[in-house]
């Protein structure tokens, strides 16, 4: 093996023994042992937490290579200490990416460990994102073996649109082991379809069945991400949170508990998967009224263009609209047949592509919700078929 994979192994191993403990600490982390298959695998898990590749990294007993959206990659002195130390895999969001399933071929066939959050994505309500479709094919393509793994009270640990960190308890375990013959057997929709089944994890389920409290402090503070419409007034962009408590100007209040639950006379859902699946089917709804005009449309919006280099520069400014005809920025704007990949980092910050490739960022100046954007999009392509 090369100087820098013995680096790379090093490193991994101090992190884990200096990390380990203390995160198993912070976020009340128990794990089950791993046998990991002889030769190189590919460990998969659901993607719950920021810091689930750290979780993973610690519940493994060999070294793997992580792959990682590509906007970590964005900080040059912090991308060349990132491949220096760990050479992560890059992934990009609001686009194809074939070289990242290059690269993991590329290290399986030298030997080495691949993991991945086959979703792409963290969920806002609680339920296990589906899985990416390229996920079977470059699993099968790959030739190496499959473990599952999968992480349960994460959710409710850092929820994805929260500020803050939740102390209750997480548990990660392997699910399945499959090895390269088995996998070559299957198609590669029966192989996401197997997937999908390890790793699903329903977190207000599970904490029905073993109920656990999440203490922390400012519960509510960001929840405006994940929720969007107001099931009162039905209004868009009108819920604020402060403390445990979100509200609307039209005198809808509810309470954010320490089991994740929503509590409040004029609310009527319990979970914020509930809520959720409401809001998809009402702005259905708007998008209808609405015609050829925006139904979605925030203020303090930047464009930014993601040159190959994984620099940016300001594409436009001002407020952001989303109508069926495209997506709109002042003079920007991408026709919604042209509209691709569209996407969202960490709470809010919206990603996608043109019709020529080209890639783009969109940051706020306030709290608005990326999930409005992604959930009409997504319902326009089911639209057009």
């Amino acid at each position: 093996m090369s100087k820098a994979y013995r680096r790379h192994v090093r490193f991994y191993a101090i992190m884990r023994r200096l990390l380990g403990p203390f995160f198993r600490r912070l976020l009340r982390y128990q794990s089950a042992p791993v046998t990991v298959p002889e030769g190189p695998y590919i460990a998969v898990a659901n993607h719950t937490t920021d810091l689930d590749s750290i979780l993973l990294g610690i519940s493994f007993p060999s070294h793997m290579y992580f792959v990682a959206s590509e906007h970590i990659f964005r900080n040059a002195p912090l991308r060349r200490l990132l491949v220096w130390l760990l050479d992560p895999i890059p992934k990009r969001k609001g686009g194809a990416d074939v070289s990242t399933a290059m690269q993991m071929a590329r290290r399986l066939r030298k030997g080495m460990n691949v993991a991945l959050f086959a979703e792409g994505n963290k969920s806002f309500h609680g339920a296990t994102c589906p899985v990416h479709p390229a996920t079977g094919s470059m699993v099968r393509a790959c030739g190496a073996s499959l473990v599952t793994y999968r992480f349960e009270g994460g959710y409710f640990t850092s929820p994805r649109w929260a500020h803050t960190l939740r102390r209750g308890r997480m548990r990660g375990y392997p699910v399945g082991v499959y090895g390269p013959a088995e996998l070559a057997a299957l198609s590669d929709q029966q192989i996401n379809r197997l997937i999908a089944r390890d790793i699903d994890e329903d977190a207000y389920r599970t904490q029905a069945a073993d109920p656990v409290d999440f203490r922390g402090k400012r519960l509510a503070e960001g929840i405006q991400n994940a929720l969007y419409l107001c099931p009162r007034c039905r209004a868009y962009g009108t819920l604020t949170a402060r403390g445990d408590r979100l509200a609307c100007g039209c005198g809808l209040s509810a309470t954010y508990t320490a089991r994740g639950m929503l509590s409040g006379a004029d609310v009527p859902f319990e979970t914020l998967t509930a809520w959720g699946a409401w809001q998809r089917e009402a702005l259905w709804q708007r998008m209808g009224d609405a015609g050829e005009e925006a139904f979605l449309s925030d203020a303090g919006q930047t464009v930014l263009l993601i040159h190959p280099d994984h620099r940016t520069e300001t594409a436009a400014q001002g407020t952001l609209c989303m109508s069926r005809r495209g997506l709109r920025c002042g003079d920007f704007f991408v026709p919604a047949e042209e509209l691709q990949g569209l996407e969202i980092y960490g709470r809010n910050t919206l990603v996608f592509s043109d019709g020529k490739g080209s890639r783009y960022q969109v940051r706020s100046a306030t709290e608005r919700s990326g999930l409005a954007y992604y959930d009409a999009y997504e319902l326009m392509r089911k639209e057009r078929g």
